[in-house]
This record gives C-alpha cells, structure tokens and sequence, in this order.
C-alpha cells in the first residue's frame, strides 16, 4: 500500500498561491453568502417562504452554472483568443488570466448564494 506522504517537498510559492486563492474563495462566498440571504429575504415580501427560498437557490444556481461554463471555457478557449487577437491585430485588453479570475469570482459568488439559500429555506422549515 503507497504511502499518503509522497516526500515531494511542497514550495513556499505553491503554499503562498493555495493559501491566497483560499483566502479569495471565501471571501467571494462570504459575498455570495450575503447576496443570497438578501435576494431571499427580498422574495419573502413578495412571494411564500418556500417559492421565496426555491427562486434565490434557482438564481444562485444560476450564477455558479454561469460562473463554471465561462471558465472552462476561459481555459481551454484562452490561448486560442489571444492568439486571435494578436493575429487579427485586435486590443480589447482581454486575457485568459483576467478572465479565469473573473470567473472564479462569479463561480464562488454562486456557490456562496446556494448555500445562503438552502440554509435559508433549512431555518424557515421549507
């Protein structure tokens, strides 16, 4: 049976890199988390607690789905984008980098507001 300590060492720089992009996630699913409590606190005045909850969690789901499509295919379209752009001679300022990380912002932002609306839909008992 291999062993789980695989004696590759591990750099300062990778740990630094996980310990910010960490710290990112959270962040942006502390804002998603706030969105969500906020968009199902909105629909409550408007609709019962369970078609309330059942829309904010739809939405959220809505977002993390958008969110994950447009980095995969940030990713794997990237380099084929900029090629493009430089071939067609064409400056939008868009690169494969600022587009993954705007994804990874709307991708936890969404998985912060399903988590915001399930637990809201857990607490009103729907």
């Amino acid at each position: 049976m291999p062993s789980t300590d695989s004696g590759v060492p591990v750099s300062r720089g990778t740990v630094e890199r996980v310990r910010r992009l960490m710290v990112a996630a959270v962040r942006w699913v502390a804002i998603g988390a706030a969105l969500g409590a906020v968009v199902s606190l909105a629909l409550l005045t408007v609709w019962t607690p369970r078609a309330a909850t059942d829309t904010a969690f739809a939405l959220g789901a809505l977002v993390l789905g958008f969110g994950v499509t447009a980095w995969s295919s940030a990713v794997g379209l990237g380099r084929t984008i900029e090629g493009m752009q430089d071939r067609l001679d064409v400056s939008s300022d868009w690169t494969e980098a600022s587009a993954r990380e705007a994804f990874f912002v709307v991708s936890w932002t969404g998985v912060g507001w399903v988590v915001a609306a399930t637990v809201g839909s857990i607490l009103l008992g729907v």
